[in-house]
């Protein structure tokens, strides 16, 4: 995958970045200290569409190729120092709106696209359990068939948006005997409606600013026309998802790693010039890591750009989604612990954009699959 952008995506890039600085970035550690969800950020975010990027313009989004979509999203990295929010944005639109687009019926499309990709609402996926962790399809929620509707029961963990969602894209069990192989369906609810309650937020070591609970469904007795998709086509669906949003959030990740690698690269050469030319052996080490972490991340990029490139092609993308994913977010987490520490050696010691995303990254290697999941994956497309 080349990565010469066209001059359209170089301006995409650029109106991303110059949006997040002026309109996101504001507050920021007070809302992240209060553990604070701005919906106004939100709302002023879907005047560019950002929770609909990839979507069609006829259902309200910005309609988007994949790699200009992943463009987007490195470029809101880079741009939007709120990491909780680049995250919310991501969760959205990668794990819940694409599946609505790709998925849904043209009434689900008009009814809801619109408000999902202008900033009106925002919807939560439903799928992990306390009891199946990362085996996602061993759930306990279930929608049983009576007549033309689904009674859904169960009770979903760790929801990403779950707190100020209006809709969640739930996946339950509709066949227990055919499993992950036809027996997963997905269903999208609102609020408004009554279909879902909320627990308590969650308190969490990052990414403070999106907000994280369990979601219950107290035999809430559904429509067909909830159900997204086919019946039993749940499992490929969120297969799919987990594809996009494995690329996108990756993205996220290397851009804010981007930006943060300049800004240290900056204070370096400051404190080199003041040292004067008889100190500059003393920066050596420094320089070394700073390197190597550049090498990385273009390694990085070119995996994230690649899996977009075949995903947009329609091609096999799971592979380079799954590398790209490890890579990126053991990249994320080492990344900012060595710019940390760099840090520190310059006597900058409490750097507080960096202790806060070190821990945000720190979570970036368990969520959208674990970076053993990754493996998993991996070494089972090496045949091993």
């Amino acid at each position: 995958m080349n990565l010469d952008f066209t001059d359209a995506q170089k301006s995409l890039q650029t109106e991303i970045i110059d949006f997040a600085a002026q309109h996101l970035n504001e507050g920021v550690e007070e809302r992240e200290e209060k553990q604070q969800f701005d919906r106004s950020l939100w709302q002023k975010s879907g005047e560019l569409k950002l929770p609909g990027l990839p979507v069609p313009e006829c259902w309200g989004g910005r309609g988007l190729d994949v790699v200009s979509t992943m463009i987007a999203l490195e470029a809101l990295g880079y741009g939007c120092r709120d990491n909780g929010f680049s995250f919310a944005i991501g969760a959205h639109l990668l794990a819940c709106v694409v599946p609505i687009w790709l998925y849904g019926n043209e009434d689900q499309k008009k009814n809801l696209l619109p408000s999902l990709c202008n900033g009106t609402w925002i919807i939560a996926n439903a799928i992990t359990e306390s009891e199946s962790g990362s085996d996602a399809f061993n759930m306990q929620t279930t929608a049983v068939k009576e007549g033309e509707n689904y009674v859904l029961k169960g009770e979903k963990n760790f929801c990403s948006n779950a707190p100020v969602a209006d809709l969640v894209l739930v996946y339950a069990t509709t066949n227990q005997a055919k499993g992950m192989f036809g027996g997963i369906s997905a269903f999208v609810l609102q609020k408004s409606l009554g279909h879902f309650e909320v627990g308590s937020k969650v308190n969490k070591m990052g990414l403070h600013t999106s907000l994280m609970s369990s979601v219950f469904f107290d035999n809430i007795v559904l429509s067909s026309t909830d159900l997204l998709g086919k019946e039993g086509g749940g499992a490929v669906m969120f297969t799919k998802s987990m594809i996009w949003e494995r690329i996108g959030l990756s993205a996220v990740h290397l851009g804010t790693l981007q930006r943060l690698l300049k800004e240290t690269i900056q204070l370096v050469k400051k404190r080199k010039k003041a040292a004067g030319r008889n100190k500059e052996g003393n920066f050596q080490a420094i320089s070394h890591q700073l390197a190597d972490l550049k090498v990385e991340l273009e390694a990085a990029r070119h995996l994230v750009f690649h899996a977009a490139y075949l995903l947009q092609n329609k091609k096999s993308a799971d592979l380079y989604a799954s590398m790209a994913k490890l890579k990126s977010s053991e990249l994320y987490k080492k990344g900012t612990m060595t710019l940390l520490q760099i840090h520190n050696k310059m006597g900058n010691t409490h750097p507080k954009e960096l202790i806060r995303t070190f821990k945000d990254a720190t979570a970036s290697t368990v969520y959208s699959g674990s970076s053993e999941i990754q493996k998993n994956i991996i070494a089972k497309r090496l045949k091993i």
